[in-house]
């Protein structure tokens, strides 16, 4: 599970931030501030309002970007390869959607710098996964003692359980402390405002808990 983490939300975030703000648009704190909330809202809730806005793209365009990567998530699981139905996998893709949806941030105000403008991002870390792992091997040697059991079911018992694990879970899930991430909104070498890659998976590392 840690690996999915650290590719998963960044995948998506990164993904729309291939539109990026309006080349040569004018840019002042407040827009800096609105374009990280935006691109935020779209990446993890799929709230397309602002971002659609700001970025002069389509609902339609930014729903497709974040399903593409929503698929690439689900197919990052690895569970195809292990003989996952496509309908599993559908579940899969539903529930990560859920799990997005219900991350916690705030975007406060922003600076502007030399560069372009700084953004600081409040993250309170999501502890769906935390001992994940100990919890999956814990209901899958009581599943399988005294069993005899191949390995194609015991790999559909496992992906069974991931899922019913992270179900139960997001139903009652609980939050980390706080932390702080400062986003860099800066002009790329085309002349176009974006987030610094490297922040968005800062961001991504701070909303999960591992």
């Amino acid at each position: 599970m840690k690996t999915i983490l650290k590719r998963n939300v960044s995948l998506i975030l990164v993904g729309l931030m291939a539109v990026g703000m309006l080349a040569g648009c004018g840019m002042k704190p407040d827009d800096a501030k609105s374009y990280v909330q935006a691109t935020l809202d779209a990446g993890y809730k799929a709230n397309f309002d602002e971002y659609t806005k700001i970025t002069d793209s389509t609902k339609e365009e930014a729903q497709k970007l974040f399903d593409n990567n929503i698929d690439t998530v689900t197919n990052s699981l690895g569970f195809s390869a292990l003989g996952a139905t496509e309908e599993t996998m559908d579940k899969y893709r539903e529930l990560l959607e859920e799990i997005f949806a219900k991350v916690k941030y705030t975007v406060g105000d922003a600076k502007e710098t030399d560069g372009g403008f700084e953004v600081e991002v409040t993250a309170e870390p999501m502890e769906i996964f935390s001992g994940m792992q100990d919890e999956l091997v814990a209901k899958m040697q009581e599943a399988v003692a005294g069993k005899e059991i191949s390995e194609d079911d015991v790999n559909q018992l496992a992906i069974d359980m991931v899922h019913e694990l992270l179900s139960e879970k997001l139903a009652d899930v609980t939050y980390g402390e706080p932390q702080t991430i400062t986003v860099h909104v800066t002009k790329n070498s085309d002349g176009v405002w974006n987030i610094t890659e490297s922040d968005l998976q800062a961001v991504d590392a701070a909303l999960f808990k591992i």
